[in-house]
């Protein structure tokens, strides 16, 4: 099924945009609770609304009448999740993944992409399993995202790509993918996908989210108010830099070294395996390494006192939850000073390459239709 409309975004105002996003985050609010939280008159608000119902872009749900209650109960407003879906893609030399996701983020179909071959064998491939997922998509597909092990400039170009991925042909895929499908293409680094997943989580109210990745290395990335925090040169939130390579790092490598085994012996069974048992080698590490995250990500609490700190990559999310319970935020506390309000500490569960996706498909839906930053591709 092809979308509505082509390279080009949704016809919508500025000003829907910036309603159809608070709807988004605030799901349930009423007309006049929205109108006087964005400072919008209710004839700006009605004309929005009638432009999302004629979208099917939003449903309104007449609140249950309270015991006692006087008058008509309101209209409640929630984005409709099925009015489009989107692409999510993740890759790596060895697979794939793209992921069919609505609007809300959930998953509703899953291809695995295998890349073998010549390079116009890895781009039909991907071509194949994207083009069967927009096939049987239930509605119009608005944009493809793919989280991409580099990190991003905002004029579409990648620097800084991870050397086991660096075979990947990045550029010919996006073009392909644009080409082919007539669908804008977005990427961001994997980190940053996994923040900005979880900033715009509805009715979680974070305003700065932090999220902190273990893969084969350590990488950061931070949203604030909803826009990513790339600094002045695109690379603010790299957190490996804090933990100096001489010494033991919190990723794959360090803790197949530790545990005596291959890196490609630690897949989640395995690893979750081992957790549940309490080997303890493993609970040995992951005491080690949460204290050694405690100095570090305190310096992200005093740096940009975010409300939430997230934990994710390529562990089980019952170790990264067991690495939490040993990172203590008040490293840099002093009994003269008043501490900072600590941000909740958690993991992520979107892991591993499926998590990549599903979060990458969050970025067509931010720039097509919430009116956020999204990097394009620059294709030569």
């Amino acid at each position: 099924m092809r979308t509505r409309f082509k390279n080009g975004r949704l016809p919508i105002t500025d000003v829907e945009q910036t309603v159809l996003r608070f709807v988004w985050l605030n799901p349930g609010k009423s007309r006049a609770e929205i109108a006087e939280k964005l400072n919008l008159s209710k004839s700006m608000l009605s004309k929005a609304v009638q432009t999302f119902e004629q979208m099917q872009l939003v449903i309104e749900e007449r609140s249950t009448p309270s015991e006692g209650g006087r008058g008509q109960p309101p209209i409640r407003l929630f984005l409709n999740k099925n009015a489009f879906y989107s692409i999510g893609l993740y890759l790596t030399p060895q697979d794939g993944i793209a992921i069919l996701a609505d609007l809300s983020g959930s998953v509703h179909e899953t291809r695995i992409i295998k890349p073998k071959g010549n390079a116009q064998s890895i781009l039909e491939g991907i071509r194949d399993a994207v083009g069967d997922l927009i096939e049987n998509a239930p509605a119009p597909v608005i944009g493809i995202g793919q989280a991409v092990p580099a990190i991003v400039r905002e004029n579409g170009t990648l620097f800084e790509i991870s050397p086991r991925q660096f075979s990947i042909p990045f550029q010919d895929i996006a073009a392909s993918l644009r080409e082919t499908f007539e669908l804008p293409v977005y990427w961001e680094n994997a980190a940053y996908c996994i923040a900005g997943f979880e900033a715009h989580k509805p009715e979680s109210g974070r305003r700065c989210v932090f999220h902190l990745t273990l893969d084969s290395g350590i990488g950061g990335g931070l949203v604030i108010d909803g826009k990513i925090f790339r600094g002045a040169y695109n690379q603010a939130a790299n957190f490996g830099a804090l933990i100096p390579e001489t010494g033991p790092r919190p990723n794959l490598p360090d803790l197949a070294q530790h545990l005596g085994c291959a890196i490609e012996r630690l897949t989640m069974d395995y690893l979750i395996k081992l957790f549940k048992g309490q080997d303890a080698s493993l609970v040995d590490w992951i005491k080690d390494r949460g204290n050694r995250l405690s100095q570090p990500l305190s310096a992200v609490v005093q740096l940009y006192n975010p409300d939430t700190i997230v934990l994710g990559g390529s562990l089980p999310f019952e170790i990264l939850t067991a690495l939490c319970a040993q990172i203590n935020l008040g490293f840099y506390d002093l009994p003269t000073r008043r501490s900072l309000i600590k941000p909740s500490l958690t993991a992520t569960e979107l892991l591993g390459p499926s998590g990549l996706a599903n979060a990458a498909a969050i970025l067509p839906v931010g720039a097509e239709l919430m009116g956020l930053p999204a990097v394009v591709p620059k294709i030569d």
